[in-house]
């Protein structure tokens, strides 16, 4: 009877590990899972210094004008030859991404301009010029295009409608300068009074 006894209380007390150590693993999976996911998402905080924190590090968008962007109003068809060195006021748009890596990690980041709801001029008619500054001098990596918003959110985090302009994969901590210039297109017909705006932001995420 004692026997019986005996290995009843053996037999419950290594149901009571089993169960012990079901709930440890069910614990530990658990917090692997919440930490890949941490890694993995991007997550986008909307601060008035154009700056995206993500879980290696973040992305910061620097410039110095009031509108992250480029206003057109009553301008006139211009050709690709002379939009691509447009130098006056308001005619081009300088900024700075700063790319902050933390650890073994690597993060992606897109250019998007996004239009302004009060354009007028139809995106057809718009040519868009990303430079960006290598060795001191700024060339071209994106060739004058015609405004294309993108139909979906992207991947990365652009907004439908908005135009990625250049994406970037980064593993190590940078600043990049780009500038952006903007003009309607030698043939387009123009009302008076159209106007047209885009403003760029940044979107990122871990890889």
């Amino acid at each position: 009877m004692q026997e019986n006894e005996e290995m009843k209380n053996q037999e419950e007390k290594e149901k009571s590990s089993r169960k012990t150590l079901i709930a440890i693993l069910l614990v530990t999976i658990l917090v692997i899972s919440v930490i890949s996911l941490s890694f993995a998402t991007f997550q986008q905080e909307n601060k008035n210094d154009g700056s995206n924190s993500i879980s290696t590090g973040n992305i910061s968008m620097n410039y110095t004008e009031s509108l992250n962007g480029i206003s057109i109003v009553n301008a006139m068809p211009t050709s690709d030859a002379v939009g691509k060195i447009l130098k006056g006021k308001g005619e081009y748009f300088d900024f700075t991404i700063n790319s902050t890596i933390v650890g073994n990690a690597s993060l992606q980041y897109e250019i998007a301009a996004i239009k302004d709801v009060n354009s007028t001029i139809p995106n057809t008619d718009m040519k868009l010029y990303l430079e960006q500054q290598i060795s001191g001098t700024y060339e071209s990596v994106m060739e004058p295009t015609v405004f294309t918003p993108i139909s979906n959110k992207s991947a990365v985090g652009s907004p439908a409608g908005s135009m990625i302009l250049k994406t970037v994969t980064k593993n190590t901590t940078s600043t990049d300068n780009y500038r952006l210039r903007m003009w309607i297109k030698e043939d387009a017909q123009i009302i008076e009074g159209q106007r047209y705006t885009v403003r760029v932001n940044v979107y990122g995420k871990a890889l």
